[in-house]
């Protein structure tokens, strides 16, 4: 039986057709049917794969043969190695980065490293609005990892956060808002890769190289109205002392009664299922998170440079013109992440053991557990590419193109963003999110942007915002996600408490995010405007809606 090449379709099996919908469609309504987060991806490639054979002739043995394809075409030879190109070097250096890099951090938690970094916060925790506003910056200061964030911050803070009467339902918000969103938007975590992966393959199609992916990224920071407007009510909020809806009722009982959980509750304890917290009877210190992090950061701006710089000579326009071209001009920006990751893991490995905190044995334990948490997210990474692949063989991007000129220019970013967050909160998992819709956003966003006054480029980069923004809001509202589960397990909060305080929160930024930040700045407004004006409704709503919790000098 021959099997389907992974390039034999590439003008597409289906191309004009609207059945090419289907698999991202059946992926979407198996996301809403079932709530699982790997089983939609899978399906959708599946029933693409099944089409194709369909259309191969293979007839009724086409559901069969589809699932070899799957498992051959669109898994190993697409992202592992090729019988005709080799080794897929841009895949499986996403894939290693990922493994190295939390690796690191569960190398720098398990030495202790990480506990001595957030007791130095600690130390500012004096009074119930220093205590939440140090839970927010130690949040953002653990920008690499959601999960080590989530544990970390959580488990150091509830000790100060019920001294201080503040409600554990408070706590795991502050938690569960900073994690996902900083490691989301930074440029260097688990994060930045998996986004970059999904849609630097679809640049080609839009006239850009696909190693631009992580200039683009770069470039959709600044779009990410959800992620940094939230990060920012945040702060606001653990300022001013002051809520609204259940928050609210669960502020004022902790305030007032001491009790920092709902009678009849049901606290979630216990740690995530990496090493979270420090190997007994060894001292914190600080050095061994912040070198190999610093040590990482420095890698990665120093291999981008070295790989680009050639590039920039001679371009006109300022510093950030010419730094633009510079991380363009880099051929191999993954590969050099899973470098600069070596790094990291290799000096957080050597600190633990030459400063006699961890045993050579200790020390391999720690990485291999943040491994096992990445299986998961590394599943869902493949079958996102293979959902790539597969739209492409039936042309699913091709009759998108054809469909874009019905579709308004003003629609498509702040649709995009609903519609991730719908999925997400169906889902709970941000990167199926990311991996069902992002593989055909890029040449829809160009073909729809030649109309809109921003024009293609920076509608392309806005759609990629709006889906990677979108796609964060399930980790806040969905009681189906990881982030969702071990923010309320690491706060010991009940869960479904969590989740009922969280939602309005996370709503009140989401429709500040499409109203005052998708919509006009698809319309043609500065991002820093809608950013301005986004920030100015939060503080409108603390101020005029949000009441305050105290009843008593301190807050």
């Amino acid at each position: 039986m021959l099997l389907l090449p992974a390039s034999g379709a590439t003008e597409g099996a289906y191309a004009g057709s609207a059945i090419s919908l289907l698999p991202p469609v059946f992926a979407i309504s198996l996301a809403f049917a079932t709530g699982r987060t790997l089983l939609p991806l899978v399906g959708g490639v599946w029933a693409g794969a099944v089409m194709l054979a369909w259309h191969d002739g293979a007839g009724l043995l086409a559901p069969l043969r589809a699932v070899l394809d799957v498992l051959w075409v669109w898994v190993f030879q697409a992202s592992v190695y090729d019988l005709e190109s080799g080794w897929q070097e841009f895949s499986l250096s996403v894939v290693g980065f990922v493994f190295v890099l939390v690796g690191m951090v569960a190398v720098a938690v398990r030495a202790g490293g990480m506990a001595g970094v957030a007791e130095r916060f600690a130390t500012l925790a004096q009074s119930p609005r220093a205590t939440r506003l140090t839970t927010w910056a130690l949040g953002l200061s653990i920008f690499f990892d959601d999960y080590a964030n989530t544990v970390i911050v959580g488990g150091t803070m509830r000790p100060l956060a019920d001294r201080m009467k503040i409600s554990r339902e408070k706590l795991a918000w502050i938690v569960d808002s900073t994690a996902a969103p900083v490691a989301g938007i930074s440029i260097l975590s688990t994060w930045v890769a998996f986004e970059v992966s999904n849609f630097a393959p679809q640049l080609g199609a839009v006239g850009l190289s696909p190693d631009a992916g992580y200039v683009v990224f770069l470039e959709s920071v600044p779009y990410r109205f959800y992620c940094l407007l939230t990060l920012a009510y945040v702060g606001i909020a653990a300022w001013s002392g002051r809520d609204f809806g259940p928050m609210l009722a669960a502020e004022r009982r902790a305030d007032r009664t001491g009790a920092v959980f709902n009678p009849g509750a049901r606290p979630m304890s216990g740690v995530g299922s990496i090493e979270s917290e420090a190997a007994p009877g060894i001292p914190h210190r600080a050095h061994l998170a912040l070198v190999p992090v610093t040590l990482t950061l420095l890698t990665v701006v120093g291999l981008f440079l070295h790989g680009g710089l050639q590039a920039s000579v001679g371009v006109e326009g300022g510093f950030l013109a010419r730094a633009r071209v510079a991380l363009g001009g880099v051929d191999n920006n993954t590969t050099l992440l899973l470098y600069a990751a070596l790094v990291g893991l290799t000096s957080a490995a050597l600190l633990a053991v030459g400063e006699r905190l961890l045993s050579v044995g200790e020390t391999v334990r720690a990485a291999v557990s943040g491994w096992r948490v990445m299986g998961m997210a590394v599943s869902i990474l493949l079958m996102a590419w293979a959902m790539s692949g597969v739209c492409d063989a039936l042309g699913t991007r091709a009759y998108l193109a054809a469909m874009a000129p019905h579709i308004p220019p003003l629609a498509l970013p702040a649709g995009l963003f609903l519609l991730a967050c719908v999925v997400s909160f169906s889902t709970g998992s941000s990167w199926a999110t990311m991996g069902i819709l992002l593989p055909n956003v890029v040449a829809l966003a160009a073909q729809v942007g030649e109309d809109a006054a921003i024009g293609p480029h920076a509608m392309v980069v806005l759609a990629i915002a709006s889906v990677l923004d979108g796609s964060i809001f399930g980790d806040h509202c969905s009681p189906l996600s990881d982030t969702t589960i071990l923010s309320s397990t690491a706060a010991g909060s009940d869960h479904m408490d969590h989740v009922r305080t969280q939602a309005p929160y996370a709503l009140t930024v989401m429709a500040a995010a499409v109203v005052l930040g998708y919509l006009p700045v698809t319309m043609g407004m500065p991002v820093w405007a809608g950013l301005l004006l986004g920030l100015s409704a939060l503080v409108a709503v603390q101020v005029l809606v949000a009441k305050p919790i105290w009843r008593r000098p301190s807050i």
